[in-house]
């Protein structure tokens, strides 16, 4: 880094931050292709502070550490998600993120409609849905012989799901995934912000259009609302699809990558799911533990103390759920996957009021994922020289993932 840009860095620290807390740390360039992400957050939680302070895209203090994560997750009043989730933050003509970017008890009454549509009665509603699209999409490509599963498979099968929960066009689902791409995994701020904009202007119009004939699908739901005897406004209810889009298509899609990349590598796990599929549960709850993906931002709302650490009203903090997941002090040998072990405490989806409310129906298409493509598709590797690349961000994903399998062979009649 150039003398400059180290000086237009050190211009976003602010005088409370103690110089040994301050790291040079880029939350979208940690590692390089071929590198593994998880083994960079692991080697940092080794390495840096438990709370350190990244001078990068206007400050940011960065908890790196189980327990601290545990603890700023409890304290939404004083962490709070009001003033904005997103890294860099979004500028303030952008509309909120609904709910996950507001404070309660606004917050409480924006995610009753969610909470009963994603509740696990409400769920076990979109299986049937989910199982269907999973299967079909399994058979268009097990002849074939070799996906990439990425592109051919966790960002469709998620993606289709949410376009039938809201009642819109599977034509838009490549359009869709790149505007999600631009919005969650670009750090520059010009792209980010062109992605989000072309996306509201593509839900506004929906929603226009679910005011004017309302029908029974979700999206109708949420804007046909109302929240202290008023309805919503047209922002709230743009910003409230967006979220919906974004959290359901690329943490879901996101975690099937992962499983399927450590099940492509590890063949004794593999054999065990599909000889024991009653061990499908417990060894989601793993996967998740040991692939989480999101990293929250928070803004703090008055002045405190973490860790030992002082924070100032208007900081802006990280909450990384991977450093939960790798942390040696919370999970004995954290880059190990053991089925066996207790998971109960992950923070993959969060924790406290703002836990993700779509939990339930992600492990209900992990669940199905599993199922479906072992049944079909049992045994499967990583093609020979494929180099795996991470995107980090607010979510973590694959790149792509190239894989291989055997196609049975038939005998010919006669």
């Amino acid at each position: 880094m150039t003398d400059a840009a180290l000086g237009a860095l050190s211009n976003t620290v602010s005088p409370h931050v103690p110089a040994e807390l301050v790291r040079d740390f880029d939350l979208f360039d940690m590692v390089r292709d071929g590198e593994d992400i998880y083994n960079a957050w692991h080697e940092l939680g080794r390495s840096a502070p438990p709370l350190f302070f990244t001078p990068r895209y206007g400050g940011f203090w960065v908890l790196n550490d189980a327990v601290l994560l545990e603890q700023a997750f409890r304290q939404a009043d004083i962490y709070c998600s009001g003033k904005g989730i997103g890294i860099p933050p979004n500028p303030p003509e952008v509309p909120a993120c609904l709910p996950i970017e507001a404070d309660d008890p606004y917050h409480k009454e924006l995610r009753r409609p969610l909470n009963i549509a994603l509740s696990p009665k409400g769920v076990a509603g979109l299986a049937k849905r989910a199982r269907e699209i999973c299967i079909q999409l399994i058979n268009d490509l097990k002849d074939s012989g070799t996906c990439d599963f990425i592109r051919d498979f966790s960002l469709k099968m998620p993606m289709e799901l949410f376009l039938r929960l809201v009642d819109l066009p599977s034509s838009d689902r490549e359009y869709l995934l790149g505007l999600a791409h631009e919005t969650l995994k670009v750090a520059d701020p010009a792209r980010r912000h062109a992605a989000i904009e072309e996306l509201n202007r593509y839900i506004s119009g929906w929603v226009d259009k679910r005011l004017a004939q309302p029908g029974e699908d979700f999206l109708s739901t949420v804007v046909n609302m109302e929240i202290d005897g008023r309805p919503l406004t047209q922002t709230e209810r743009v910003g409230y699809m967006t979220t919906l889009m974004l959290g359901g298509l690329d943490t879901v899609g996101g975690m099937m990558g992962m499983t399927a990349m450590h099940l492509a590598t590890h063949d004794a796990h593999r054999r065990h799911l599909r000889e024991h599929p009653e061990d499908i549960p417990a060894a989601i709850e793993e996967m998740l533990r040991r692939y989480p993906l999101s990293t929250f931002a928070r803004y703090v709302s008055r002045d405190s103390e973490l860790g030992g650490v002082q924070l100032k009203e208007g900081d802006r903090i990280m909450l990384p759920t991977i450093a939960h997941g790798m942390d040696e002090q919370q999970w004995n040998e954290p880059l190990a996957v053991d089925f066996g072990r207790s998971t109960r405490d992950h923070l993959t989806f969060g924790s406290g009021t703002h836990r993700c409310p779509g939990a339930n129906l992600a492990r209900v298409e992990l669940r199905i994922f599993i199922e479906e493509w072992l049944a079909r598709i049992p045994d499967f590797a990583i093609a020979e020289g494929a180099v795996l690349s991470f995107e980090n961000g607010a979510v973590t994903g694959l790149k792509s993932l190239p894989l291989t399998w055997s196609i049975p062979q038939t005998e010919n009649a006669g």
